[in-house]
This record gives C-alpha cells, sequence and structure tokens, in this order.
C-alpha cells in the first residue's frame, strides 16, 4: 500500500512498461480517465525458396521464388475515444522458365476512430472505418501456364477500392471483434485505361469509377489453437443499397501462424472472394470438331467464387 501511494504521488506511469502493466496503473493506481494507452505491433517477414535441377532423369525445373510479408498495426485510447491503424502489405515472386510470375500481391491500409455511447447502449461505440485496398505489380492472364504480357487483367489501382463505413462497433471480446455499419460507401477505381474501357470490376465501360452505397460488416477472430499455434481470421460483406442488394460482396481471410521459435514462423494464409460485379474466365475458348468442321467455342463467362491459399516457411521477426 506505500508503495502504490508513492507511485500514485509522482504521477503516471510511463517509461518502459508495456502496455498491460500502464493499463493496470492507470486502472489500480491514479484511476485516471484521459490517461492515453497506446499499443503498437507488427510481424516482417521473409520466406525462400530455391530448385536447382541439372540432368535430372526425374523431370522438373530449376526455380527461386521469395515472399516478402510486412503486417503493422497500432491502437490508441484516451477516455472514451480510441483509434487504431493497420498496414498488412506482401509480394511474391517465382522466377522460372526464365520468368518472373506473381505468387502473391496486397497492399490494404485501415484506419478506424471510436467514441464511447455515453447513455444507451453502454457496451458499444460510435465508430467510423476506413479501409483502402490494391496491389503493387501488373497481374496477367495465363496461356498455357504461362502469364501474357500483352493481355494484362489488373494493376496498380487498378482496381483499387476505398471503403468508408459509419456504425456501430459492440465492445470487443479476447478473442472477437465485430463492427456494423448501416451506412457505407464503396469507391471502385480503375487507373488503367485498357480495363476502364472494357469495364472491369463493375465499372461502367469508358468511366474510371464507381461508388456504391450499401451497408457493411466486418467480423474480426483471433485465438490461439495450442501453444504456438494462432489462428486469425477477417469475414468482410458488402450489400449495395442501389442495385441487387441480395447480391452479397464477400471478403474472407484467414491465417494459421505455426511458431518455431522467434524467428522461424511456418503460416497457411486464405483469401476467398466473391464479387457478383467481377467476371472472371470460367471455361476457356477452345476449338472443336462439329461435323468435320474446326469450330471456336467462345470462352465461359461469368462471376464465381475466387480462392487463394499460400504456405509459407521462413523467417519472421515481430516488432
Amino acid at each position: 500500500m506505500a508503495l502504490l501511494a508513492m507511485l500514485a504521488c509522482t504521477g503516471p506511469v510511463t517509461g518502459q512498461m508495456a502496455v498491460p502493466r500502464v493499463e493496470k496503473a492507470v486502472m489500480v493506481e491514479d484511476e485516471n480517465p484521459l490517461d492515453t494507452l497506446q499499443d503498437f505491433a507488427g510481424t516482417l517477414g521473409l520466406n525462400l525458396s530455391q530448385t536447382a535441377l541439372e540432368n535430372w532423369a526425374g523431370g522438373g525445373e530449376s526455380s527461386v521464388a521469395f515472399t516478402a510479408l510486412c503486417n503493422l498495426k497500432e491502437t490508441r485510447e484516451k477516455g472514451p475515444r480510441s483509434s487504431g491503424w493497420g498496414l498488412d502489405a506482401a509480394l511474391g515472386l517465382l522466377r522460372q522458365q526464365g520468368g518472373w510470375r506473381k505468387t502473391d500481391d496486397r497492399l490494404i491500409l485501415t484506419g478506424q476512430w471510436n467514441t464511447a455511447m455515453q447513455h444507451a447502449l453502454k457496451d458499444a461505440r460510435l465508430s467510423l472505418l476506413v479501409d483502402a485496398r490494391t496491389q503493387f505489380l501488373p497481374g496477367y492472364a495465363l496461356v498455357d501456364g504461362l502469364p501474357d504480357r500483352n493481355q494484362r487483367i489488373s494493376d496498380f489501382l487498378s482496381p483499387g477500392y476505398l471503403v468508408a463505413a459509419a456504425g456501430l462497433a459492440p465492445k470487443a471480446g479476447k478473442k472477437s471483434k465485430l463492427f456494423i455499419a448501416p451506412f457505407t460507401g464503396k469507391l471502385t477505381v480503375l487507373l488503367d485505361d485498357t480495363l476502364a474501357a472494357a469495364g472491369a470490376f463493375g465499372v461502367e465501360a469508358g468511366q474510371h469509377t464507381r461508388f456504391e452505397l450499401g451497408g457493411y460488416l466486418r467480423w474480426n477472430i483471433s485465438f490461439d489453437l495450442m501453444e504456438n499455434v494462432t489462428w486469425t481470421h477477417q469475414l468482410d460483406l458488402f450489400s449495395n443499397y442501389l442495385n441487387q442488394p441480395g447480391n452479397i460482396d464477400v471478403n474472407w481471410t484467414g491465417l494459421l501462424e505455426l511458431k518455431v521459435n522467434e524467428l522461424l514462423r511456418t503460416t497457411i494464409s486464405t483469401h476467398l472472394i466473391y464479387d457478383d460485379d467481377v467476371v472472371l474466365e470460367k471455361d476457356p475458348a477452345r476449338t472443336e470438331i462439329v461435323d468435320g468442321v474446326a469450330t471456336t467455342i467462345p470462352a465461359r463467362m461469368g462471376p464465381g467464387t475466387q480462392f487463394k491459399e499460400v504456405l509459407s516457411i521462413g523467417l519472421s521477426y515481430k516488432l
């Protein structure tokens, strides 16, 4: 008790204390609701693989591949207000058959600002969320399993997505966090003139942007499956009030992380997307012989579910 009294007299405790200890000092020692609590965390990763074959009777191809990862986030709390931002970036390249292919590519920036409800819904917060995402490098259509540099299907800010959502964030639990926004604007951007002229990614042909107004939900979960094994997922749902609101855009990511030691980690990441406005090639164009005549069957196009899975083993440094 004497020690607590001395600490209270000397003012707020900051210095080199970790965030959980600062929270305890605020609640137990001075109980000052205006103290600022800050938490910063991040992960930098690099995964490498290499195969070299020379006169190998079993067949195969030499290859070099790498994936660079960066995940940063910071949260601040001061009284009834809190804020946070996050950066999630990845770039993976594979060199095979004398050329480079892209295996992973994303750039996501997120910011969120919250204020606690004073009377009704005390366990909820008014919240504003801004989410911007795109990619670093161009993407190309595959022809015979190889990227065709003459058929660019995506690029930096082509598409780019910007979501601004206002709603409620119920009090977060230890493992789960929910955000519900009945008022949400979604902007799709196409800087590439060729893609804009083709009306790609739901943007009207000849236009470079498309605006949608709708409702939005984000659900985050993070917990330990067992010692040194962590599962994290994020589900984003968006409904466009102005056009076919029953067609829900789905964006789901999952990450299974297995920690070997302080530097070595294995991760399995999954990414599922469904967007009714994105037209995919479901069956490629082909040539068939019909009644002795070569007939070209056009590609079958339409919306569909996109799925990606990446297994990574390499170096990971926690900030």
